[in-house]
């Protein structure tokens, strides 16, 4: 099977002068345009993956989700079916954009010297020596014409939580609902915190509703994860609410959404369940 999905990456053909098939030469072929990004879960229903410049046909074979202890060596491997193309390399990690790690010898400002890479014909490793824990990110495989060609844009690249490296093996999260107390005066507005712990990889979700219904993300405010002692990740979110509203006996439920769970996590709570 040539598409092997388990290793998530995205793949992009960037073409030069305009969409005529009549110009796109491969020696007058340049960074132009990026189409085609593919969306995971149709990959996993394909065999191969093949892109069209012209008359010439591209395939890209695809490498496994990666597992790493700290301090390991990883190669991640990218397969093209054709040597003329240059495979330049991208990092995203959860939140936040892609950014462009390297191609060929051309480097980011600032790439630490554990990222290289290995050309071996149509093979090709991006190599990361002594993974540590800010490695944990999604790796994305390009096909460019030139090792010079302009980075390709971010906005283009498809956004995605899971990371493909590892450092641990998957762990659910544990969900604590904390509610407030009853012993609130008229004026005073009651919070109540949910807290997700426990879970790895990071891109945990947790969302509120009140009797049912989706609360608006003003009412709520959800920090920033972070990476405890043990490797794993917490994630934290307080909702306001008005006290007549507490008291009046609505339910308010947090839920929380995770790659490691088979379905997300709720807990509900509501002023005659706290102490």
């Amino acid at each position: 099977m040539i598409c092997k999905i388990a290793f998530l990456m995205a793949f992009m053909i960037t073409f030069s002068g305009k969409i005529n098939s009549q110009k796109l030469t491969p020696k007058k072929r340049n960074v132009y345009l990026i189409e085609h990004l593919l969306d995971c879960s149709k990959i996993f229903q394909k065999t191969s993956l093949e892109f069209f410049a012209g008359l010439e046909a591209l395939v890209l074979t695809q490498e496994k989700t990666l597992t790493s202890t700290l301090g390991q060596n990883v190669q991640i491997r990218c397969t093209r079916d054709s040597g003329t193309w240059v495979i330049s390399w991208y990092q995203q990690k959860p939140g936040n954009a892609p950014k462009f790690l390297l191609a060929d010898s051309t480097r980011a400002t600032g790439l630490a010297s554990r990222f290289t890479y290995t050309d071996n014909g149509l093979n090709e490793y991006l190599n990361i020596n002594g993974v540590t824990a800010d490695d944990e990110a999604v790796y994305y495989c390009a096909m460019v014409s030139s090792p010079h060609s302009a980075p390709i844009q971010s906005n283009t690249l498809t956004k995605t939580s899971m990371p493909s490296i590892f450092t641990r093996p998957p762990s659910p999260p544990e969900l604590v609902l904390l509610a407030p107390s009853q012993a609130l005066s008229s004026g005073d507005r009651a919070t109540v915190v949910c807290l997700a712990q426990g879970f790895y990889p990071d891109g945990a979700t947790l969302s509120w509703s009140e009797g049912g219904k989706d609360v608006a993300g003003t009412d709520f405010q959800t920090g920033q994860s972070e990476r405890q002692s043990d490797g794993t990740f917490s994630l934290s979110s307080v909702l306001t609410v008005q006290p007549q509203r507490w008291r009046s006996g609505h339910t308010y439920t947090c839920q929380l959404s995770h790659s490691a769970l088979s379905r997300p996590l709720s807990k509900s709570v509501a002023h005659g369940q706290c102490s």
